[in-house]
This record gives C-alpha cells, sequence and structure tokens, in this order.
C-alpha cells in the first residue's frame, strides 16, 4: 500500500489505483496521516471536517467516515484503530511518498559528493506530481506541514543547483533555477546560484542584471542589503575571477540517473515489422454514442419479446410511448431498447422524475443532450443543436409533465427529421404519430397451479426466484414452495417492481408467509397491486427504518451513503449505515455507481406521500438536504480547480438534481433560507460557467440577490458571480460595473482571494472593451495578490490573461516570458483546463511571432484537453487558433471546417463576442472565393458588435485591416450593399448559408473530425 500526498492524494495497493471518494474522505485521511502515527481526538477530526456547521449526529457521521476507509484502504501494511485518544493511522513510513522525499532531501544535505547529492535531490523532486496535500489546501490542520514541504521542495531545488554547478553541467542548471529564483527573490542562495550559472554559461551581462535585481529586490521591499556572499560575487563577476570557473570533477553517476522520472522523455517501444506497401486494416464502424442511460444493476427477465418489439416500432415511427403504471417496469424496458448495439447515431436520456414541470423540461432535456442555453427558449436551442443528426431521445417518467413533454416533442420532431423519441409515462403524450405501447405485466400461473415446472416457466416466477436467490443463496423453486411463489406472484398482478420487493424479503421470509402478509393488505383498483406490494414492505420495516426511507424522499437523485445518514437519520437512535443497509437488502433502496443509492421512483412517490403528512418532519429534513448539498457544493467550489477536477466535475453533474432540489427549497419554498442559498449560487457560479449553462446560473443569481439582503461577504461573491456570467454573454458593461463592486466589497472585508478573482473579470471586460491598460493594472494586481497567498492556480490564470493583454500590446516577447512561468504554475497547480488555456494562449503567440506550425501543434493539444474536461468555451477558442493557423498556412478550406464548428458552439452556448470573432475569421477564409459571403459575414459580426458594445481588440484590429482592403478592391462598389445585406441575416442563417460541398484539404478533413490526441510533438520543450 502506497499513500502518495505530494500532489492529489493517491492510494495504490500493489502498484493499483484505490478509488477514495473525493471531499471529507480524503481529508479524513490526510488529517490522520499528518499526525504519524499519533492518536487525533474525536472533537478535533468533528471540528477539521465540518468546521462550524457539524451535522445534527456528528459522532455518527465521522463514524460512517471511518468505515468507509477502512473498507476502501484499510489492509495488512495500512489501519485505522480507535482508543480512548481518538483514532489513529498505522501505516508503514516507507509508504508514504512525502517521508521518502524528507528522506532524500536529508540525504541531499549531508552528501558531501556532488554526484550523490545531485542523484538524491533529483529524487526527491521527482515525487512531486503537484500541490502538497492538495485536497487539504484550505484547512487549517495541514498549513504547517504545506509550508514544511514546500520548503524542504526549494531547498532540494537548491541541493541539485549545488551538485550540477559542482559537476559543471550549469546550462542544465539554468531553467530550473531562473525559475525558482523568480519565485523566491529574497533567498541568496538562488539568487547566487543563477548568476553563477549564468556566468558560467559565458552570459556574463546577465549574470550582472541577476545581482543587480537580487540587491534592489533586498533593498526596495525589506530595506536590507545583500549577505557579503552575494556582494563578493558581484565583485567577482565583474573581475571575471578564474575562481568561478567550474572545476569539473568526474560525475559518480550515469547522467540519466540524476534527471527526474517526470523529465525524461518515454523511450518508444520499437515498431513491429510490417510491410510497407500493405493495405491498412479497415476500420471498424463507429459504435452509437449513448449518453445518460442507466446502467443495468440486474438482469432483464421475461421482457426479450417486448424489447425487439419496441425496437420495431421505433424503426417505424418517429414517437413511441411505453405506458402503463408504476412499477411495470416501463424505465428498465426502455434502457434495454436502446442500450447498444443498437444501430446508428446517438442516444440521449433525460430522466423527468424530478423535474417540476413548466420550462423544467427543457432544462432537463437540455442538460441530458449536452445543449448549452442561451435563452428561455429551450425548444429552440435543443431544435438547433439537433439538426439533422440521427438520434434516439429518451424521456423517462413523463407522466407529471405530460403536457410539457408532447409541447417540446411536437416542436423536436417537427425540426429535427433524423429524431426518434421514446417516452415512458402513464398515460400517452398524445403528440400526432404517437404510437402507444402499454408494457405488460409478466404472465403469472393460472390460480391453484403448484406443478414445479409449470410455474417455473412464468416470466414473474422467474424473476421472483433470481431475485431471491440474490439474497438468500441456494434459494430454489421447489415442490414444497411453488404453489407460495406462484401466489405472490398472482397477488402482485405480475408488476416486476412489486415482485423485487417482495423476494427482497426472502432472506427473513418464506414465500408462504410473504403472501400472507400482502393478502391482508390488498387494493385491487388501480395501482393496487403496487401500492400493496410497498405498504406490505413497510410493513416489515422497524419504526426507524419506515422513518428512514420516508426522509430519502427528500432526494431527488443519486445520494452517497454520508448525506443518507446526516439527512434521514437525524435524531434516530439507530446507525444511519445499518438503516440504510438493511433497506438496500429489502429492495427498498437500490445501489449505484461509486458508492451512491438511489430510491426507486414508485417508492419515493410513496415515501413522499407518507412523509408529506408530517410536516414539520418533512420540512426538517428537506432543510437537512439543502444544507448537506450546499457544503458539497462549497467543497466542490474549494477543490474543482486541482489536478482532482475531472472527479468534482462527475459528482456535480451527477448530483445536479438534488442540488436544483436543494435551491429550489431554499429561494423558491415558503419560509425560504436566503443565506444557504445564496451561497450554493456563489459556489455553483464557476461549475455553471464551466458546463456552459448561463441562463440557469443568472436565473438563480438573480432569485439569490431579491431573496436578500446578505452580509457583505455573500454581497461581493453576487457581485462577482452576477460579473461573471454576464461577461460570458458579452454584457461587458455589467461586467466591469459588477465586478468593480465585488473587489471594492471584498477588499473592505480583508478577503485577498475574493478581490483577486474579481479583478481578474474585471481585467477581462476591460480588455474586451480595448482599454488595455486599465486590463494590465488590474491583472497585475490580481497576480500579486494570487501570489501573496501561494496560489499557483489564480497566479498562473492571471498570468495567461496578462499575456493575452500584452500580446495585443503588440509585446510578443512579454507574453512569451509570462507565458512560460504560468506555464510552470499550473503544472504544479494541477488544473488540466487551465493548462489547456496556456497553451491556446501561446499558440496564439506563436502565430505572432510567424511559428505557425508550433502553434498549430499547440492549438491541438489544448482542443483535446478542452474536449475532454468538457469545457466548451475553451473549444470554440481552440478552434478559432486552430483556424488561424490553417489560414496562415494556405489552407482556406481547413479554417472554414473548423469556424462552422466554432460558430455553432458559440451560437448554442449565447456568446456574442466569440462568435464576431468566428464570422469575421469566416469572412478572411472565404474572401477569396466568395467576396460577397466574405462581406456579409463582416456585416453580422459588426451588428453583433455594435449591439453589445464589443469593439474588437487590437489585434483583431490589425488582423480585419489585413485582409479587408482585397475584399474592398474585390467588391468595388457592391461592398456596402453585401455588408448591408449581412446585417439582415442571423449568424445561424449565415453559417447554414456556407457551402458544405466544397472538397477539403486532407488538413480540413482532419482538423473537421477534431484533434489527433497529444504526442510526441508537445510543448514540453517549447516551455
Amino acid at each position: 500500500m502506497d499513500l502518495l500526498v505530494l500532489g492529489p492524494l493517491e492510494v495504490r495497493r500493489d502498484g493499483r489505483p484505490v478509488e477514495v471518494r473525493q471531499g471529507r474522505p480524503r481529508r479524513l485521511l490526510l488529517s490522520l496521516l499528518l499526525r504519524r502515527g499519533d492518536p487525533v481526538p474525536q472533537d478535533t477530526l468533528i471540528d477539521q471536517l465540518w468546521g462550524d456547521a457539524p451535522p445534527v449526529n456528528a459522532d455518527n457521521a465521522l463514524h460512517l467516515l471511518v468505515s468507509y476507509l477502512r473498507r476502501t484502504v484499510a489492509g495488512e501494511r495500512l489501519r485505522i484503530d480507535r482508543g480512548q485518544a481518538g483514532y489513529r493511522l498505522v501505516v508503514d513510513p516507507g509508504s508514504v511518498d512525502a517521508a521518502r522525499f524528507e528522506e532524500l532531501v536529508r540525504r541531499a544535505a549531508a552528501a558531501q559528493e556532488p554526484g550523490v547529492r545531485l542523484r538524491a535531490a533529483s529524487e526527491a523532486l521527482a515525487l512531486w506530481r503537484g500541490p502538497a496535500l492538495a485536497e487539504a489546501a484550505d484547512d487549517a490542520f495541514a498549513q504547517a506541514d504545506i509550508a514544511r514541504l514546500d520548503e524542504l521542495r526549494v531547498q532540494a531545488g537548491e541541493s541539485r543547483a549545488d551538485a550540477l554547478l559542482a559537476l559543471g553541467r550549469h546550462d542544465e542548471a539554468l531553467p530550473d533555477l531562473a525559475q525558482l529564483a523568480r519565485e523566491h527573490p529574497f533567498r541568496e542562495r538562488l539568487q547566487g546560484q543563477l548568476a553563477l550559472a549564468l556566468y558560467r554559461a559565458g552570459r556574463q551581462a546577465e549574470a550582472l542584471a541577476a545581482l543587480h535585481r537580487a540587491r534592489t529586490v533586498l533593498a526596495e521591499d525589506l530595506g536590507l542589503d545583500p549577505g557579503p556572499g552575494l556582494a563578493e560575487l558581484e565583485r567577482q563577476v565583474l573581475r571575471q575571477d578564474p575562481r568561478l570557473d567550474p572545476r569539473l570533477d568526474p560525475p559518480l553517476d550515469p547522467p540519466l540517473d540524476t534527471v527526474p522520472a517526470a523529465r525524461r522523455a518515454p523511450v518508444p517501444d520499437p515498431a513491429p515489422d510490417s510491410e510497407p506497401d500493405s493495405e491498412p486494416a479497415p476500420r471498424p464502424p463507429a459504435p452509437a454514442e449513448v449518453h445518460g442511460v442507466p446502467v443495468a444493476l440486474t438482469s432483464l427477465v421475461g421482457r426479450d419479446e417486448q424489447v425487439a418489439a419496441v425496437r420495431r416500432a421505433l424503426g417505424g415511427s418517429r414517437v413511441v410511448t411505453l405506458t402503463g403504471p408504476g412499477g411495470a417496469g416501463k424505465s428498465r424496458l426502455a434502457a434495454e431498447v436502446v442500450r447498444p448495439p443498437v444501430g446508428r447515431g446517438t442516444v440521449w436520456w433525460a430522466d423527468l422524475a424530478a423535474v417540476p414541470g413548466g420550462p423544467g423540461v427543457g432544462a432537463a432535456v437540455a442538460a441530458a443532450t449536452g445543449t448549452g442555453l442561451a435563452s428561455d427558449d429551450a425548444a429552440r436551442e435543443l431544435r438547433r443543436w439537433i439538426g439533422g443528426r440521427e438520434a434516439v431521445l429518451v424521456l423517462d417518467t413523463c407522466e407529471h409533465v405530460a403536457d410539457e413533454a408532447a409541447r417540446l416533442v411536437a416542436v423536436l420532431t417537427a425540426g429535427c427529421p433524423g429524431l426518434r423519441v421514446l417516452a415512458t409515462s402513464r398515460r400517452p403524450l398524445g403528440v400526432p404519430g404517437e404510437l402507444v405501447r402499454p408494457v405488460p405485466t409478466l404472465p403469472v400461473p393460472a390460480a391453484g397451479e403448484d406443478d414445479v415446472e409449470v410455474v417455473g416457466a412464468s416470466p414473474a416466477v422467474r424473476l421472483y426466484c433470481e431475485r431471491a436467490a440474490a439474497v438468500r443463496p441456494g434459494f430454489v423453486l421447489d415442490a414444497a414452495n411453488a404453489g407460495d411463489v406462484a401466489a405472490v406472484c398472482r397477488l402482485l398482478d405480475g408488476l416486476p417492481l412489486a415482485i423485487e420487493l417482495a423476494a427482497g424479503h426472502a432472506a427473513a421470509l418464506s414465500p408462504r408467509k410473504t403472501a400472507a402478509l400482502l393478502a391482508d393488505r390488498l387494493r385491487l383498483l388501480g395501482d393496487g397491486a403496487l401500492r400493496a406490494a410497498i405498504d406490505g414492505s413497510y410493513g416489515l420495516l422497524t419504526d426507524e427504518e419506515a422513518a428512514f426511507l420516508d426522509r430519502l424522499a427528500v432526494f431527488a437523485g443519486p445520494f452517497p451513503l454520508e448525506a443518507a445518514a446526516e439527512v434521514a437519520g437525524a435524531g434516530l437512535a439507530a446507525d444511519g449505515l445499518q438503516l440504510l443497509l438493511s433497506l438496500v437488502r429489502q429492495s427498498l433502496v437500490a445501489v449505484g455507481d461509486a458508492d451512491h443509492f438511489r430510491l426507486l421512483d414508485t417508492v419515493r412517490a410513496f415515501a413522499g406521500a407518507r412523509l408529506a403528512t408530517r410536516p414539520d418532519e418533512a420540512s426538517a429534513a428537506a432543510d437537512r438536504h439543502a444544507d448537506w448539498y450546499a457544503a458539497f457544493a462549497e467543497e466542490a467550489d474549494r477543490s474543482i480547480r486541482g489536478a482532482d477536477q475531472a472527479g468534482w466535475l462527475a459528482g456535480l453533474r451527477a448530483s445536479r438534481a438534488d442540488l436544483r432540489a436543494a435551491l429550489t427549497h431554499c429561494l423558491r419554498e415558503p419560509g425560504r433560507r436566503a443565506d444557504p442559498g445564496a451561497r450554493m449560487v456563489c459556489a455553483l457560479s464557476w461549475f455553471w460557467s464551466h458546463e456552459g449553462s448561463f441562463a440557469e446560473a443568472r436565473a438563480w443569481i438573480a432569485e439569490a440577490r431579491a431573496a436578500g439582503p446578505h452580509g457583505a461577504r455573500l454581497d461581493a461573491e453576487l457581485h462577482l458571480a452576477a460579473g461573471m456570467h454576464a461577461e460570458s454573454v458579452g454584457e461587458l458593461a455589467v461586467t466591469e460595473e459588477e465586478c468593480t463592486r465585488a473587489a471594492t466589497g471584498f477588499a473592505a472585508i480583508g478577503d485577498s482571494r475574493g478581490e483577486a478573482r474579481a479583478l481578474l473579470h474585471l481585467g477581462t471586460a476591460r480588455w474586451a472593451l480595448g482599454r488595455l491598460d486599465d486590463a494590465a493594472t488590474a491583472q497585475d494586481r490580481s497576480i500579486g495578490l494570487y501570489r501573496s497567498m501561494r496560489d499557483d492556480s489564480g497566479a498562473g490564470l492571471g498570468l495567461v490573461l496578462r499575456a493575452r493583454t500584452a500580446l495585443d500590446r503588440d509585446d510578443a516577447r512579454l507574453s512569451r516570458e509570462l507565458l512560460r512561468e504560468a506555464r510552470h504554475l499550473l503544472r504544479r497547480a494541477g488544473d488540466p483546463h487551465l493548462g489547456a488555456l496556456c497553451l491556446d494562449q501561446l499558440a496564439r503567440t506563436c502565430l505572432a511571432d510567424g511559428a505557425v506550425a508550433e502553434a498549430e501543434r499547440l492549438a491541438r493539444e489544448s482542443l483535446a484537453v478542452f474536449e475532454a474536461v468538457g469545457y466548451r468555451e475553451g473549444v470554440t477558442a481552440s478552434l478559432q487558433t486552430l483556424a488561424q493557423a490553417s489560414l496562415a498556412l494556405g489552407e482556406p478550406a481547413a479554417a472554414t471546417a473548423l469556424l462552422r464548428r466554432a460558430g455553432a458552439n458559440a451560437l448554442e452556448l449565447g456568446q456574442p463576442a466569440a462568435l464576431a470573432e468566428t464570422l469575421e475569421l469566416l469572412g478572411e477564409a472565404v474572401g477569396d472565393g466568395d467576396p460577397r459571403a466574405s462581406a456579409r459575414l463582416l456585416g453580422a459580426a459588426g451588428r453583433l458588435r455594435e449591439e453589445g458594445p464589443l469593439p474588437r481588440t487590437p489585434s483583431q484590429e490589425r488582423r480585419v485591416a489585413a485582409w479587408l482592403p482585397r475584399l474592398r478592391t474585390a467588391l468595388g462598389e457592391r461592398y456596402a450593399a453585401a455588408v448591408a445585406e449581412g446585417r439582415s441575416w442571423t449568424p445561424a442563417d449565415l453559417l447554414a448559408a456556407l457551402p458544405v460541398g466544397d472538397p477539403l484539404t486532407q488538413a480540413g478533413q482532419d482538423a473537421a473530425a477534431g484533434p489527433e490526441p497529444a504526442g510526441e510533438g508537445s510543448a514540453e520543450g517549447f516551455l
């Protein structure tokens, strides 16, 4: 077992990674680890993990976390013990990378031979993968250890530099020394090492400049003179003292052993022998893309004929609705119908169970299909996004929103010729052309039938037996129980859900006892059989199990164990974990993915109706649910900008339904809770921006503000959130006003991090408005604040944006220097999406320098990352950069293909600034072949810029000015009319009017298909 904490937490067992959930489980493991085997009192852990807002039953919540860690990571070499003094982690120090790192640093410092010192220091530095203790970066309990490890890291860098200088390898030492000296301007040892390395590399003037900078910084910032060592070094450099020349001792170790493993270039495997003229193997057809279809947890019994029939129905009808009572298995059947292989096209699954109605249906379908909503007209945005592609849209659980779903289906099927809709509902949607297919119950044995072979042939009985055997190993149908099993299935009318619930009790109850309990509580009309099954299941629960299940109804989607215990277990004597596991065993709670659980829809409805009869208890459970998800959102917001970004994004996406339910409870329901709701809105603001959910974000921000007044900090956060989302949709004046107020508010309460964030967005707004000096001032102030807090992500992003401003000032050299430092900081921070932003900006800088091939390679790398993390704004930017590289290479067809994608993306996200830039680039791309179309594109872009207002940046102005005279010459007197014509067209119509039949170059085809995976041609050496 290995524990790696010099970067994002990783746990490995026998070399394989062990999944540990984000958030409190990881922070608990780190807290125990940092005590180095000493016990940590229970109250201390609770305070560290929950701060001022502990859960109702904090001891039980902590016990659940410890139990989870014991199940997940404990083994022979790692265990968590509990004694009178608290919990302690028992682990071999050699299994912890931080302990190995400290030992290597001590060994390097003590080594007399430079080769030994170099190897130890290099091995120590190679252990780092990002910021130390990243998950606990904001926790007070970790600050001392973070500072200590960071200091040792710098010492290791100094030791490595010393060894390289002693071995005469000053050129190898220079890159890292330059970066370290810039980050630590007060460390005289580093400044001296840098100057010595520069001098030995034949760069005497730069060595003197470095010493002068060091002296100036010490004098101006600290009021100190340099120490005697630094002063003497400066005199020796001036005299070119021979004693500064290296004494070349032979290295004791091969050079490769002294290079950190993380920096070594991979050695490619030898390619297998192949015949150069052989034909490449044909590629298999691409599988259908399937999004959101629930994972099958059990086998589907008795539905083979229905699956085939529904697939045939979808082949002949555009809209197919599966109808039937709750528990008939409509959703399970629909999932099997669309599960691969089902032919070509895309499959989207939209779960409408938690949608309250109204515009929520369109929003839910947009989320399922990945459509960004730039307006309130979801149907129009969806129709534009789906277009003519072949796809199946599954609308699951429509009965409570049938009218809204029907209106949406009518619009989509009329405007999207390749779309087919499969709906599940207790009643038909009533749209033209709808084919209604009732989902039958499973066939059951005839009354009085008890022959084993005849009873066993019934699908309902097969389902009961399969589920019963899962909870009671060895259960089989035999002559003694066949009649009773047949009776249970008949009493439940063959409803799959009801049968599964009844079979869940087989571990404790015989089929005869189950039949007797069900018979006492049957309701024979309507959905009575299902009600009997669920009601009968409740009859088998203890009072606390029943109360726990009722409270779980407040969850709108899958939920983690800790949330269930905290929300549903408050005030109950029994342990929340045991209550939950008991309900799982009785099939009333289903097990989902990644340690999450869920309620079946009909069980949730039944439990919710029971809970509603106890209003005070229902309100308290909803409050706890909102508090839990508010804390989850805030924790995600603190952690999502690091190396574990993908995990946090997945967690937030999976929790969308519950986050919306919590926001609704806080901000829309009677007795609303304004502050928790506003905190949640602010915490989710970055996530909404990343996902392109600008309309949803702005709606919730408006509701949070209307629910005020709030305190000074929360008001500043809401100003920042409003400014950030106004920036995304091009409302730059609003952005400037909101971010100015946010920065002022944060400064007034001494919140440097908040002020830095606000200044960063303020700088972006001023840059977009063309006020470059004001933008640079705000960005420089932001970068300084981030540096003072040792925030690599914030400082790195600030440097990227500052580099963009420098490039617009026509200062490519400064831009490149800023990006070099940004790349170093962002690698250390481990945020992939910010690293890709840096790559894209560097690509644009390369274009300005004429390094087109390098720019194209960098832009492809950034595009691959943006698409992998799902950052659609970044996708648009990288497509624009790639298109500019194609234009520079003389490939306008390739540029056009890329810009069509960029334009469609900007339209879907509702980003007028990006759309205007894309239209102008398209005008350049098609100008030589179709001048009139080029002028129309320019006219449409001009109208967007005037409406913003969205002035061109200086670099955009220079670019348009370079090709516009050719266009005016080509059109002559027709130029003005063509521009005016373009102003009357919508951008969507202009994009649609672009020719698609022209043959593309191979580069254009590759570009239209998307980026290749990043390979050896990376920017590693460039920076």
